[in-house]
């Protein structure tokens, strides 16, 4: 299992496409940081980024290794955790992306974007249409 921190610096700049459909989208780069870091089975297929939130309570094995937290202002997601955000008017399938340091105010992610495909970065987000997000259960 590697660190967070080996995690990003192993696929900092890279296009991970875990799945080898659709190019590298924001969803491979979490679901390769579930495999190499959280070391979990991984949870079926999704038609967009936010059915991982939204549809939490429909996927067994999901629930079994990951715990749903909703946004509330002033919540802060730890480090590691899937930040999951919601559809917009630009963006039907909402976005996923992995936490590594937040504050009330904002939260640093490590992402890709599937429409861009210009592989995986660290970027700085409000919270502005958070759902909120999924950790790994604590065994």
């Amino acid at each position: 299992m590697k660190s967070l921190q080996e995690f990003v610096d192993a696929h900092f700049g890279s296009k991970v496409d875990f799945d080898g459909a659709y190019g590298a989208q924001c969803v491979d780069l979490v679901r390769q940081c579930w495999e190499e870091v959280w070391d979990v089975p991984q949870p079926p297929g999704v038609v967009g980024a936010t059915d991982f939130f939204t549809k939490h309570e429909e996927r067994p094995l999901q629930k079994q290794y990951m715990d749903r937290h909703n946004y509330a202002a002033g919540a802060v997601p730890p480090a590691g955790a899937a930040v999951v955000f919601g559809p917009t008017p630009v963006n039907k399938y909402g976005h996923i992306g992995i936490c590594i340091n937040a504050t009330p105010k904002a939260v640093q992610l490590f992402e890709q974007d599937g429409f861009r495909q210009d592989g995986a970065k660290i970027t700085y987000r409000n919270y502005d249409n958070v759902l909120g997000w999924l950790t790994k259960k604590e065994v």
